[in-house]
């Protein structure tokens, strides 16, 4: 699997949401420079943090690796200067009950 793509389509991602990288350090609960660590390549992200990034920005595991370019992002605009990471927290419970729904329903359609 290579190792930027995954980094890339973080800080895509958080950019893109206008999520600073402390906000983003503070809701994954690691430094801020292991994020800048794991945005420019010289770290890997582990399956916790994999789990928490793709709850939060809505995207599946294979879109953030790198494994598949399919993205649809969820409609929740990210739009406070001063979102805290109970707030990121909130978002990211109420994306992974979207994802989870998204999913059963294709799996509904699918039969």
């Amino acid at each position: 699997m290579p190792g930027t793509i995954k980094n890339i389509r973080l800080k895509q991602l958080r950019k893109e949401s206008k999520i600073t990288q402390e906000q983003l350090s503070s809701y994954l609960d690691v430094d801020q420079s292991m994020i800048t660590k794991l945005e420019n390549g010289t770290r890997n992200l582990n399956v916790t943090l994999i789990e928490k990034i793709c709850n939060l920005f809505g995207c599946s595991e294979a879109y953030l690796l790198g494994e598949d370019d399919v993205y649809i992002p969820l409609n929740f605009a990210f739009r406070s200067n001063g979102i805290q990471s109970e707030d990121l927290e909130s978002i990211a419970a109420i994306n992974k009950i979207v994802m989870d729904i998204r999913y059963m329903n294709e799996r509904l359609e699918d039969e």
